[in-house]
């Protein structure tokens, strides 16, 4: 199978290759599930999860020491209808984005003093579904309202909001995904009510934004885990018939297969576009976990050990890559 390499790579497949098993640790807490990951570019992870369920914690986080261990990190409580969606970080910090009883939510991690705040979150939506930070403190943000989505930025982690710019799409379309690689440029994704997928990007820091026509995803239902840098995307394309890795080199003017996956419910991260892990669940029949790195043009199965769930949400460093499970979190290298 192949690897979301660079331009150079076609469509193709290698054999699978196991590795060596990697190790999961059990989460701190088990009464609350773990739900979104993050890793700063300078590899400072932290993982996050609420339940709406009756116990006494509503929300826990964690963060990974340098030794590779894990220590419980301070969170801001949480209503029973808290979820957090989405997360995006750069080098000292990450924002995780979700819903909340009162509509949008934004929490911040800062890696200097290992805390988590909630942040003034944007006013008259019901949550984000998506984020994507692209230098310092500076984010931009996909949420839902009656009116439709929109897009917000922040550029001081959250404190404050630009004013929202509504997107020309029906207000039940879905947002699956959102990638900025620049203050001008993102690509955002929806799952349409009128079409299979919808594809949209702007080049003016989101104050127009214009379809991506030019191609064909008629057997494309979703589009998720978008990673962008410059004018190369790769993200996960689900099919009637499976998964795929796809890849557009002309940010979003026409894309391609890189190879098809068999997993369920698969998420996708990078410490580039060149090296990559995708976790998941082997089937719906079984629900066993699966992960994968993503390499110099192979993908290559790892072994996981006390790992008891499917793998929910993966995220990435510069140089390592941190997958969670409900109740565990593993460590790997792409």
């Amino acid at each position: 199978m192949c690897s979301v390499a660079g331009a150079v790579l076609a469509s193709c497949a290698t054999p699978t290759v196991t590795s060596p098993h990697v190790t999961g640790l059990p989460a701190i807490s088990i009464s609350v599930p773990l739900s979104s990951v993050g890793c700063t570019t300078n590899n400072s992870c932290v993982a996050l999860g609420t339940s709406s369920l009756d116990v006494s914690l509503t929300s826990v986080g964690e963060y990974r020491l340098t030794s590779g261990r894990w220590a419980a990190l301070a969170v801001p409580n949480a209503d029973p209808s808290t979820v957090i969606t989405s997360s995006s970080c750069w080098s000292e910090g990450c924002l995780f984005v979700g819903s909340q009883s009162s509509g949008d939510l934004v929490w911040r991690y800062d890696a200097s003093s290992h805390s988590v705040t909630a942040e003034k979150a944007p006013a008259g939506a019901t949550g984000i579904d998506a984020v994507s930070c692209y230098t310092s403190m500076t984010c931009a943000i996909l949420d839902s309202s009656k009116s439709g989505p929109r897009f917000l930025t922040t550029t001081d982690g959250g404190t404050t909001w630009s004013a929202p710019v509504t997107f020309g799409v029906p207000s039940q379309d879905f947002v699956t995904a959102l990638s900025c690689p620049s203050r001008l440029k993102c690509m955002a994704s929806f799952e349409s009510s009128s079409s299979d997928i919808a594809v949209y990007v702007t080049q003016d820091g989101g104050a127009t934004w214009s379809p991506r026509t030019g191609f064909s995803t008629v057997t494309w239902s979703v589009l998720t885990s978008l990673n962008c840098a410059g004018k190369k995307c790769r993200g996960l394309a689900k099919l009637s018939t499976g998964w795929r890795i796809v890849r557009s080199d002309n940010f979003g003017r026409s894309w391609s297969k890189v190879v098809s996956l068999h997993g369920s419910i698969l998420t996708l991260a990078c410490t580039t576009l060149e090296r990559c892990v995708i976790g998941g669940m082997k089937n719906f029949l079984s629900s066993s976990p699966w992960l994968a790195t993503v390499t110099s043009n192979k993908v290559t199965a790892v072994k996981l050990k006390y790992v008891p769930s499917p793998i929910s949400d993966v995220a990435c460093g510069s140089r390592i890559c941190v997958a969670i499970g409900v109740t565990t979190v593993v460590t790997l290298r792409p």
